[in-house]
């Protein structure tokens, strides 16, 4: 089964596709083209075929690559489908942003001599039979031609059709990233409660819930004629690639000051949205970001542009000197994941330090067989994923899987973690339990400890002389021993650390600023305590051979003082689900399983009851 790598903005990162394939497709359309209307590639070269480009979140002609890939081709024809599976998630402000852009490009493809088809219903359905019409030979993700077009569906038309969504929930669970894990964790999880209408966290503490209600309750002040915020509530940036642009270099131009009414707009609307540092990016921007009305590329190409504009050539190695330029710039670092399967329950995976998505290769597909979906992760600062310049922590960690969880998978998740990205599970399972269906742990990093009941004091987390210099060192000793090392790891089956896992771990200059973070990183909280009221859906898989930590002490002390964990013992090194892939697969298969069934006699029994 093939790995489908998807591209996807959450708040906090910019997740953005390294392998990008299109699923099978299928649909129904009638088109009728023009090769007059086709638009040609610089070189006159073309495909004889037709080829069809699906627009999903990609509403932009500005930097496209599947636009210049359809170009080789005689006839491309371009398709927005609305389809309930992505409309289903969207509010009515985003809505209205979704047609503003859809709008635009429409205009955009018309200059071009081209128009868009626009459809609605099952993407699959619209793109296999509209497939077979035009007898395509080729699929890409957005293009052009001239066909019988659908009118643009009003907002009334869109929110109708979504009321007969059969995957509608009037559940909404984004507010869960208004508070950092810090917050969460400084504050107890007394401050987190659960509400009886919807199973959610509905509390987030009296300051991050003044400031959503802030941005939610606007007054509307008069909006100048050039205004990038186009919707009723006026709260994010919207309209065409061009709007945005124009609003971007507004917001990076923040500290210079303007008399242009449409400028002074984006800087009001800055202020009120900067309820953290940083955060009135995401706020205003994420939205365009999320449809593809401006790529995440030329966002950061503008920023740099600008900052170097600001500092005659020169980009500093020390920081930005605007905090609007370092919030765009941090807002695109991009996030590998993966995500196979079309159904069942949802797992996410996430690796250890060092590691990457690959390292669960032989996971994936075979717990997928068992009738689940599977999403892995390459976490900011490993692998492919980006390595931007900040201070790398459990907690940053812990909340980039939140926002995954919320923005990507959407669905509560079965948590398996390897090492440290065990510990970072647990922390979200810890602070943010709806979103936890379960958690394996597969020798995770902390300890157990009983009795503890008291979270230290948070500290600040900043880069030291010592662990500058220490990072470097750990690097120049990591680059000659490595290899040896992850062999170590594989007690049972050394071939296992071979080539390919080991090649996808060489030395990667941007690691040094993460290895900083070894120096700062701070288990401290025990897992039992991580875990509190989580215990009866928590499965240790234990390599018992693990060279890094005492694994049968662990063990004992799960045994003798929390009873509720499930313990799995594997003759296994540090990276059981590496090294013994099909006993681990079979443990994870069995135990979504059962609690899957817990969870459906639990639905009938409060069904019943009520």
């Amino acid at each position: 089964m093939a790995i489908l790598v998807f591209p996807h903005i959450p708040t906090f990162i910019f997740l953005q596709n390294r392998r990008r394939s299109v699923p099978p497709c299928s649909s129904s359309a009638t088109v009728k083209f023009s090769t007059s209307k086709a638009i040609t590639s610089s070189s006159g070269g073309k495909s004889t075929g037709a080829a069809l480009l699906w627009y999903k979140n990609d509403l932009r002609v500005d930097d496209h690559p599947g636009l210049i890939a359809a170009l080789q081709h005689t006839e491309v024809v371009p398709l927005y489908v609305f389809d309930h599976r992505i409309l289903r998630h969207f509010t009515e402000e985003m809505l209205e942003l979704l047609l503003f852009a859809v709008k635009d490009l429409r205009k955009s493809l018309k200059d071009l001599g081209s128009d868009l088809m626009i459809r609605l219903g099952r993407t699959e359905s619209v793109i296999q039979d509209l497939a077979k019409e035009v007898r395509a030979d080729s699929i890409y993700t957005q293009e052009e031609v001239e066909y019988d077009l659908r009118p643009l569906p009003t907002l009334n038309d869109l929110k109708e059709f979504i009321d007969k969504d059969p995957y509608k929930s009037k559940d909404s669970w984004t507010s869960i990233k208004d508070s950092s894990a810090e917050y969460v964790m400084q504050n107890a999880r007394s401050l987190i409660s659960i509400s009886p209408t919807n199973g959610f966290v509905s509390n987030l503490g009296e300051s991050s819930q003044s400031n959503l209600n802030s941005l939610t309750t606007q007054t509307k002040e008069k909006r100048s004629k050039k205004s990038a915020f186009v919707t009723k509530q006026g709260n994010v940036v919207g309209g065409g690639t061009s709007d945005v642009l124009n609003a971007l270099a507004a917001y990076l131009k923040y500290l210079e000051g303007t008399r242009r009414d449409d400028w002074q707009e984006v800087h009001e609307k800055l202020r009120n949205a900067e309820t953290r540092e940083g955060a009135s990016f995401g706020t205003l921007f994420g939205p365009a970001l999320q449809l593809g009305i401006i790529s995440r590329r030329r966002v950061y190409y503008e920023t740099i542009k600008y900052e170097k504009d600001r500092n005659g050539g020169f980009l500093s190695p020390f920081g930005y000197s605007a905090a609007t330029i370092a919030a765009a710039a941090d807002h695109v670092c991009s996030v590998e994941y993966a995500v196979v399967g079309c159904e069942g329950p949802a797992i996410l995976l996430v690796h250890g330090f060092g590691a990457f998505l690959e390292h669960y290769r032989d996971n994936i597909n075979d717990i997928v067989e068992g009738g689940n979906r599977v999403w892995a992760i390459t976490l900011l600062g490993f692998g492919r994923s980006e390595k931007p310049n900040v201070i790398y922590t459990e907690l940053m960690w812990a909340e980039i899987l939140r926002d995954f969880i919320v923005d990507v998978v959407r669905e509560p998740v079965h948590l398996v973690g390897n090492s440290f990205g065990g510990y970072f599970v647990s922390i979200v399972a810890g602070l943010w339990p709806t979103l936890a269906t379960s958690v394996v742990l597969l020798n995770s990093a902390g300890h157990y400890i009983p009795g503890y009941s008291s979270v230290p004091p948070s500290k600040e987390r900043k880069t030291t002389g010592i662990a500058w210099l220490g990072a470097r060192g750990l690097s120049f000793y990591l680059r000659l021993s490595f290899r040896n090392l992850v062999k170590r790891c594989y007690p049972i089956k050394t071939d296992r650390a071979d080539e390919g896992l080991l090649n996808e771990m060489s030395y990667d200059p941007g690691v040094l600023v993460v290895l900083e973070s070894i120096f700062t990183f701070d288990p401290s909280i025990p897992l039992n305590y991580l875990l509190k009221g989580f215990e009866q859906k928590v499965l240790v898989i234990q390599g018992m051979r693990d060279p890094i930590s005492d694994s049968k002490t662990k063990v004992s002390v799960v045994k003798r003082h929390f009873e509720e964990i499930i313990i799995k013992e594997l003759d296994a090194g540090h990276c059981p689900h590496d090294e013994v892939p099909e006993e681990v697969n079979s443990i994870i298969r069995e135990w979504v399983v059962n609690i899957e069934s817990r969870h459906t006699i639990l639905e009938r029994t409060c069904k019943d009851g009520s």
